[in-house]
């Protein structure tokens, strides 16, 4: 979608995707997987309104979310005020498909992306990959959440789920791109999705 589509959703409050922090992330953070004393940095990428990003600063992390949609940042620098997290949380306008992001430096310990790379195609999708891995170092985990399906395999159409409207990942996709220097595992998410785990070897 183009930035003033994501830019209309979010100023009318009906973006579909902008429900709160992910159980998948609580998960994460539950099981101990990550936390600020393993690995503090964290980027958000696609961070709309920033429910994770502030999220993970209220646990002690520092965030860097990355967006194109400027209604979006507003309401996440807004969120990060309100709670008390400004000084841990940076939100930045940028095009995540493209390696460097201006005023995004270095490399993350923590890397999240909700719905973010599957809803590119083509080139794009390959650069934000590409992207992914420089800013990834050995032991950084990355948490991939995506419709995951073969198109032939959804509805044409459908109000409610995953349909061929869709963007998604193909089954197997998620090797191609990162299986070279990410060890995958692949947890529990409903039909046609899917959420991975990667960590950098």
């Amino acid at each position: 979608m183009r930035p003033w589509l994501y830019n209309t959703l979010y100023r009318l409050g009906i973006a579909p995707w902008d429900t709160g922090v992910r159980p998948h992330l609580v998960d994460l953070l539950e099981s101990g997987r990550v936390s600020p004393e393993s690995g503090p940095r964290v980027l958000d990428l696609g961070c709309g309104t920033g429910a994770e990003s502030v999220h993970l600063a209220r646990q002690g992390f520092d965030v860097t979310g990355v967006d194109y949609a400027h209604v979006a940042l507003e309401r996440a620098r807004a969120r990060a005020a309100q709670q008390g997290v400004a000084d841990r949380c940076r939100f930045v306008h940028a095009d995540i498909s493209s390696h460097p992001m201006p005023g995004v430096d270095g490399t993350f310990d923590v890397i999240l992306d909700f719905g973010a790379l599957d809803d590119m195609t083509g080139e794009p999708r390959a650069g934000m990959a590409r992207l992914i891995h420089r800013y990834a170092h050995p032991g950084t985990v990355f948490l991939l959440w995506c419709f995951y399906a073969r198109k032939e395999d959804v509805p044409r159409v459908r109000f409610a789920g995953v349909s061929r409207m869709h963007s998604m990942l193909a089954p197997g996709e998620e090797q191609e791109l990162f299986g070279d220097e990410f060890v995958i595992e692949r947890v529990d998410s409903p039909e046609h999705t899917a959420c991975f785990v990667m960590t950098k070897k």
